[in-house]
């Protein structure tokens, strides 16, 4: 048998103290991320924490873990040249979500082809003028200064998608005086199925990189921010003897470095052991 619903005027209010209050000031606050996924993306945000979750303030934040505040931006879940460009005229309804008037330290958008095909420098100056934020990253940005942080010369590349956007990026790889040494990909075009694919299928993709290269590799890069890498990119550095950097090792290894992070190594990849 049910309660009978009371009223509030069959019933006598408590007596509410109040209680005094300060703002946290500045330097008492963890340093404040954003990141803008993918409407569609399935494994960004986790990767996110398991690569920083954990990472503590140098210069403000002290001892804190950082304040991580998320922002999905509208895509079709077809990934095409046409589709991940449109993207460049939805990051203001996106921003729009962040809390007004909020100030960040750094904020990640959370795309690596997309990244290339609207610009680097363009998607830094879209957030940057809707948004109170100091410094801007991208997974490419983040892939970029990783390899040339590792010191790698000859690399290896897998994608998921359509060769037209990975040559693409290939050419800017080369560009930074890289060496592809071998390059693959999955060939699946739908975003929501390569947040799907096995960290199994990616360890054996490393495999047959290496084993079909046509020189020796120094790096490898994982190229996707819906690839679930997290788990397997210690346990193949550990096998094969060489760096392997993805898209979300990339993007958290450098919102961390830009806000002035430590980052605790463990399992989480050779990248994260730079000084």
């Amino acid at each position: 048998m049910s309660a009978p619903i009371t009223t509030s005027k069959d019933r006598t209010p408590p007596e509410f103290t109040h209680l005094p209050f300060r703002l946290a000031r500045a330097d008492e606050t963890a340093i404040q991320m954003g990141l803008v996924t993918l409407e569609t993306d399935l494994t960004i945000e986790t990767e996110l924490r398991h690569f920083i979750g954990d990472a503590v303030g140098t210069d403000i934040g002290h001892g804190q873990p950082p304040t991580i505040l998320h922002s999905r931006i509208a895509c079709d879940d077809q990934v095409t040249v046409e589709n991940l460009t449109a993207m460049k005229e939805r990051f203001a309804d996106a921003l729009a979500l962040f809390p007004s008037g909020y100030h960040f330290d750094v904020i990640g958008y959370g795309c690596t082809s997309a990244s290339l095909l609207i610009g680097e420098d363009i998607v830094q100056a879209i957030i940057k003028s809707h948004v109170d934020v100091d410094h801007v990253t991208t997974p490419l940005t983040g892939a970029r200064r990783a390899l040339k942080a590792v010191g790698a010369k000859n690399i290896g590349y897998l994608a998921p998608y359509i060769s037209e956007i990975s040559e693409k990026m290939c050419f800017l790889l080369e560009d930074d005086g890289l060496q592809i040494g071998a390059a693959a990909t999955f060939g699946e075009g739908r975003d929501s199925v390569v947040g799907c694919i096995h960290p199994q299928s990616i360890l054996d993709s490393i495999d047959a990189i290496i084993s079909t290269a046509t020189m020796p590799l120094d790096a490898i890069f994982i190229s996707c921010t819906s690839l679930k890498c997290a788990t397997i990119i210690a346990a193949a550095e550990a096998q094969y003897g060489i760096q392997v950097i993805s898209s979300n090792s990339a993007i958290a290894w450098d919102m961390a470095r830009l806000a002035r992070m430590a980052i605790p190594a463990n399992e989480k990849g050779l990248l994260f052991q730079q000084d």
